[in-house]
């Protein structure tokens, strides 16, 4: 079993995809159940158009199929209960668990994605039942900070497959931990693009593709004026799933980014001869790739004692951020629910996950409350007349 991704030669409906996932069998045939699939869920559904998704959806069910192929196992075999055998997907999971030795997440993104592959043949006539059970799970929550936000337990669907996790706390970096960050950061591209995502809490691929032309001169405007709000559109930034979305930049961080642009931004590009839309260049004068941001992101974090990655910054301004709104919203200076507000400067499609967040709260050691962007942008600017 192979997986290839297609180039832009590949058509559907007289319209080019490329980087389209396309299973390929030991005897050189495409496997079409696999191909018919992706184009239902792929193409068909709008939310499903990042290619990095492409690439998971094509790797879990290379995954599943290549093990069906070197087991002799059918994928549509479903034997009745009372039969003395199982369906292959409950071969598959415990080969993951207990030969393979995957960690329980990665076989419940596997196997949710399997699934689906299933209900769609359901769906379609190309099996006569599901070779799983669902099942209806509920999750205890404890109160807490935003406990007039969310309810104590949730009901959630599931399956007789799905493998417990134990759930890991997410990282968040305290007011020490950033203060030190930006003190060690001496490439002025680095110091903005880390400013940037602890203030507007980016993905890093909205980081690395942020377009220069964002970016204003914030000289004339109100002393009032504290944030401008920009709208990152999908047209001229990578965004996830190609949604758009707008978020909130101070204007010290705007400011910021104004004088890389006009000062270090400038004479970057002088250095090649791409002339590159986005705002961040590297030392050659050329755009980051999609993951460019993360070596210099871990070289730091090997400076300075922990672990430090792009996702990191946007965990980060997402915890502290709520902890500031729902100070606001126990003054009553907000009326929404500062999850939903979160939601909306995040990108989310769900507050679930976005709730990910509240259990967060109690583990920021420090008291940053509303003050948080504040004190970043004063703590960044510290540093710019630093020697790079």
């Amino acid at each position: 079993m192979e997986i290839y991704f297609s180039d832009s030669s590949f058509e559907v409906g007289n319209q080019s995809y490329e980087g389209f996932p396309i299973l390929v069998d030991s005897t050189g045939k495409i496997v079409n159940v696999a191909l018919d699939f992706f184009v239902d869920e792929l193409l068909r559904k709008r939310s499903v158009k990042d290619l990095k998704t492409w690439n998971a959806y094509g790797r879990h069910l290379y995954d599943y199929f290549g093990y069906l192929e070197a087991k002799k196992l059918n994928w549509d075999y479903i034997p009745e209960s009372g039969s003395g055998d199982v369906p292959p997907l409950v071969h598959y999971v415990s080969w993951c668990d207990k030969t393979i030795g995957n960690k329980p997440g990665y076989i419940n993104d596997k196997t949710g994605l399997i699934q689906r592959f299933y209900v769609w043949a359901l769906k379609v006539g190309l099996i006569p039942s599901l070779p799983f059970r669902e099942i209806e799970v509920v999750s205890l929550h404890q109160e807490g900070m935003l406990s007039h936000t969310s309810s104590r337990s949730r009901k959630a669907k599931s399956t007789d497959l799905h493998i417990p996790e134990v759930e890991n706390t997410l990282a968040v970096l305290s007011r020490r931990q950033i203060e030190l960050a930006l003190r060690q950061t001496r490439n002025p591209t680095h110091r903005a693009m880390l400013h940037l995502g602890l203030n507007a809490g980016l993905r890093a691929e909205e980081i690395v593709t942020f377009p220069a032309e964002y970016v204003m001169d914030c000289g004339k405007l109100s002393a009032k004026v504290k944030s401008i709000s920009v709208h990152l559109n999908p047209n001229s930034m990578d965004t996830k799933n190609d949604k758009s979305r707008k978020v909130r930049i101070s204007v010290l961080c705007m400011n910021q980014l104004w004088q890389y642009r006009e000062t270090v931004r400038s004479r970057l590009e002088r250095t090649s001869t791409i002339n590159s839309p986005h705002l961040f260049l590297t030392r050659y004068g050329l755009p980051f790739v999609a993951d460019g941001f993360d070596k210099p992101l871990a070289r730091l974090g090997e400076k300075i004692g922990f672990h430090m990655y792009p996702h990191l910054l946007r965990h980060t301004f997402a915890t502290h951020t709520l902890a500031a709104l729902d100070d606001l919203k126990r003054a009553g200076r907000i009326k929404g629910s500062p999850l939903h507000i979160l939601m909306g400067l995040l990108g989310h499609s769900s507050v679930l996950t976005t709730m990910k967040y509240v259990h967060q709260l109690d583990s920021i050691d420090d008291a940053y409350g509303t003050q948080y962007q504040s004190e970043i942008d004063a703590l960044a600017l510290s540093y710019l007349e630093e020697r790079v």
